[in-house]
């Protein structure tokens, strides 16, 4: 048997014009005897060492064709695909004529799935147009998109990056011939061909789907952008970035949703990872992350006054995404908390949900007519001259006032008229969807609570004397919008 090396030497003399091999001149008889006699172990070298696997059978193979034909014939025999479409410049028509020869036939290709189109090399849109149509004849409509490779390699230059361009927009994966160039005879040394598949770098890097995931992320949609960010940390080279993002994405989810059972595991995870990647988004954010971590963990830990911190912030992170009914339900919440948790403090073993009033006060009946009095002045009818036996957010003001304590006048609500005006909102509130009731919350009602939230907050802050600066842990807590 011939070896390789003695077939490639004897194609050098025929190229010389040292020695022939059937018709035509030295370049048509080279080429006949490299596809007659080394065709076959170069596509069996290429197939076996210089190329990963292909993620599914080929369906389609799109191959850029110059003068010479056989980058696409090695990329085609290499690669197997169902259907060939070869495009040109209409000067390269020869090159056809030795593709179809070699590819279509018995054995072969069937004529019907042999394609051919020409192009202006120079007319990026034009080549861009090509792929897309003849995607489009390939897409069954309802059918799912078959997996097609772009082969670069041939046609001029302007050609291989238009068709890049034009793969990258599409989705499509690309392929390139490379082989050692011999630069005295002008051509690839035969059997030094390798078969590069190149990702998408759309795929490698994932600026784009990056930058859509962030935008979920920012758009407070955390599960979606979780998701999204779970398929990058797949596929991009370095995922450093989007696996930080992921498990940010899925702390910020359990936090909006109080999942206080996965919020424990959700923090490790955003520790464990800024750990090695905070270099990703920055050291103010990498830093503002960790605070809210070690708030969150107060939060886990069953901490109930940062409890009330958190229904403030997410109701002013609802109230930013325009969900006024769910922000109304948080500051509406962070009010009812503050004004019980300051019933709760003025004596051990008082509990709003089940109150024993000569834990208040030695003269019970003095304060149930002092709570009716109040009461009735603002409207609220029940039955007289008795204590409520579960304690919400108005009664709590109204007792809260009867007992001339100071966290009232410190949050506002400490007169009749601004009794009023609370009450008047709490009613709005007790209307809506998330309620009792089927009116959606108005922005004006959604940011007068949260205003009376911030309020109350901060005066139930100051009473606790710790000195802490409730708003601005606050805004130390609202969630990073970018991750840089």
């Amino acid at each position: 048997m011939v070896s390789f090396e003695d077939r490639a030497a004897r194609l050098q003399r025929i190229e010389r014009g040292q020695e022939t091999y059937g018709e035509g001149d030295a370049k048509s008889q080279a080429l006949a005897f490299y596809l007659d006699h080394m065709l076959d172990e170069v596509v069996a070298r290429v197939v076996k060492g210089g190329a990963r696997r292909v993620r599914e059978p080929v369906e389609l193979l799109i191959s850029l064709s110059g003068f010479s034909p056989l980058t696409t014939i090695i990329a085609f025999k290499a690669l197997n695909p169902r259907r060939l479409l070869v495009v040109s410049s209409e000067t390269a028509a020869d090159s056809i004529d030795v593709i179809a020869g070699c590819l279509v036939g018995p054995g072969g290709l069937r004529p019907r799935d042999f394609t051919h189109r020409s192009c202006v090399p120079t007319d990026p849109l034009g080549i861009y147009r090509i792929l897309k149509e003849e995607l489009g004849r390939a897409h069954p409509v309802g059918g799912a998109r078959p997996y097609a490779i772009i082969d670069i390699t041939g046609g001029r230059k302007v050609m291989s990056a238009a068709a890049a361009l034009a793969a990258w927009q599409l989705g499509l994966d690309l392929c390139y011939i490379d082989s050692e160039y011999d630069a005295v005879r002008h051509r690839p040394v035969p059997g030094s061909d390798r078969l590069l598949l190149l990702d998408n770098p759309t795929t490698l890097f994932g600026e784009q789907r990056m930058a859509g995931a962030l935008e979920a992320f920012a758009g407070g949609a955390f599960e979606s952008a979780r998701q999204r960010y779970d398929e990058l940390c797949e596929s991009l080279a370095a995922p450093g970035r989007a696996r930080l993002m992921r498990a940010l994405s899925d702390l910020y989810r359990a936090w909006c949703d109080l999942d206080l059972e996965r919020l424990p595991g959700c923090i490790e995870a955003v520790a464990s990872v800024l750990e090695h990647e905070s270099y990703q988004v920055g050291a103010e954010t990498s830093e503002r992350v960790s605070r809210q971590l070690g708030f969150l963990r107060r939060i886990a830990a069953g901490e109930r006054d940062s409890l009330l911190v958190c229904y403030f912030v997410l109701s002013e992170h609802y109230r930013e995404l325009g969900r006024h009914d769910f922000a109304a339900l948080l500051s509406y919440r962070t009010i009812e908390g503050c004004l019980a948790g300051r019933l709760e403090s003025l004596a051990a073993g008082f509990a709003c949900d089940r109150p024993d009033y000569t834990l208040l006060t030695g003269d019970v009946p003095a304060l149930e007519e002092r709570y009716d009095e109040i009461q009735r002045s603002l409207g609220r009818t029940g039955s007289v001259n008795t204590l409520p036996p579960v304690i919400g957010l108005m009664s709590a003001a109204v007792l809260l006032v009867a007992l001339g304590d100071r966290l009232p006048a410190k949050a506002g609500i400490g007169d009749h008229k601004a009794l009023s005006h609370l009450n008047s909102l709490v009613t709005a509130r007790n209307k809506s969807i998330l309620a009792h009731g089927d009116r959606p919350v108005s922005p004006k009602d959604s940011a007068t609570l949260g205003e009376k939230a911030k309020i109350a907050l901060r005066a139930a802050w100051a009473l606790r004397g710790t000195g802490e600066d409730v708003i601005r842990l606050c805004d130390d807590l609202r969630f990073v919008r970018t991750d840089r």
